[in-house]
């Protein structure tokens, strides 16, 4: 590999390395292009910190576009806006005396399509786009009104279709675009397990902690898991659910309309934290709870939030969407709730305090992660998509 191929740049809107579960997925990513050799970069849409436009992390270059400039206005002129961007990543990409070998884009969708697939055909550099979602438009006027779902509409059933390669986060994305396109990978998020120190020791401690950390929107059944948790206590079970991510103003919203003395003890809210303190709760937990809707939007992307409390060796309660049932195991790296409902959350969670081994349990999970999750397992994946 020459050095003139060597480059690899990953562009959108995104914000990054602070950027939640995108950063982590490009940042994982990343990881794994540069252990297989090419020398990548990450050029964000972000308005630059402190102004900063060109920075490092972890050994990434980082260049901030500033194309988000529009995130505080009104909704509809920060959707008609939406529609510029792209402009300066292709600027940016014009300004290069040696074009990269490939650029994958994440997220920006029509705007950003529309500029980029004639720009790489031009100067013959791969175009790959990272599909890790498909939104569900929130009423049928959206859907066919709203020029920002139309976009999404418009990038995932045709554009992307257009693109040299795609990199998809599941198998639901997998079975859609796999006649469509030329080339196509599947890597579910990934992190980088040499980085991450996970607890196995158990805690002393008679109160079976649970935990949620993330932002609710539409995926996730936070209102459902804190029923089932009153529910449970209520049954006289000692038991604790730490949530990270929604903050004590915004916990009402979640909260049933129920009267329990001691609600402070057995739920306990952080508000909004920094990935790593939220990392730190996840690995203090004796078990993470995902519930989530069976929905487009959920089957087509995969929570980062699994493969991160694997990592940490904290097993996860969930159901089974998008590709979890691959890889949950119950009663070996966690527990499989039948469905998206209380009542058999409320089995779980009592299967779960009641088990006698969350020690091995543990181990598994911190070995799924390791198995099946870590930067290091997607080397030929991408190798494949650069370079085919």
């Amino acid at each position: 590999m020459t050095e003139q191929n060597k480059l690899v740049v990953y562009v959108g809107p995104f914000g990054f390395p602070k950027g939640g579960a995108a950063a982590k997925r490009i940042y994982g990513n990343c990881v794994t292009l540069s252990q297989q050799g090419y020398k990548v970069k990450v050029v964000s849409g972000q308005v630059p910190p402190d102004g900063i436009v060109e920075s490092n992390y972890k050994n990434i270059p980082v260049i901030s576009l500033s194309e988000r400039l529009y995130e505080k206005l009104p909704r509809f002129l920060k959707h008609f806006l939406y529609f510029s961007a792209g402009k300066k990543a292709v600027q940016w990409l014009d300004s290069l005396d040696k074009k990269p070998r490939a650029i994958i884009l994440y997220s920006g969708y029509s705007p950003y399509l529309l500029r980029l697939i004639p720009w790489a055909k031009k100067n013959n550099v791969k175009l790959i786009f990272d599909t890790v979602e498909w939104y569900d438009p929130p009423s049928l006027i959206s859907r066919f009104f709203s020029p920002y779902y139309l976009n999404i509409e418009l990038a995932m059933r045709f554009l992307l279709k257009k693109c040299d390669g795609l990199i998809v986060i599941s198998s639901y994305l997998e079975n859609y675009y796999k006649e469509k396109v030329k080339d196509l990978v599947v890597i579910p998020p990934t992190v980088d397990c040499s980085q991450i120190e996970s607890r196995i020791a158990l805690h002393e401690c008679d109160t079976v902690k649970f935990v949620y950390a993330g932002s609710p929107g539409k995926k996730d059944a936070l209102s459902s898991i804190i029923s089932a948790i009153i529910s449970v206590a209520s049954s006289g079970y000692r038991v604790q659910l730490n949530i990270a991510g929604v903050t004590e103003k915004n916990l009402k919203d979640y909260i049933p309309n129920v009267k329990i003395d001691n609600l402070g003890e057995i739920i306990k809210c952080y508000g909004l934290v920094s990935a790593e303190s939220a990392a730190d709760l996840v690995k203090d937990s004796d078990f993470s709870i995902i519930i989530r809707p069976d929905i487009r939007s959920v089957q087509a992307g995969f929570p980062t939030k699994f493969v991160e409390s694997l990592s940490v060796g904290t097993p996860v309660i969930a159901n089974l969407t998008s590709d979890l049932g691959v890889y949950l195991k119950h009663g070996i790296n966690g527990y499989i709730c039948k469905d998206d409902s209380i009542e058999s959350l409320v089995d779980v969670l009592i299967s779960s305090i009641n088990n006698n081994d969350l020690y091995t349990m543990r181990i598994n999970a911190r070995e799924t992660a390791e198995k099946y999750f870590d930067v290091s397992g997607y080397l030929a994946h991408m190798k494949r998509i650069i370079e085919s």
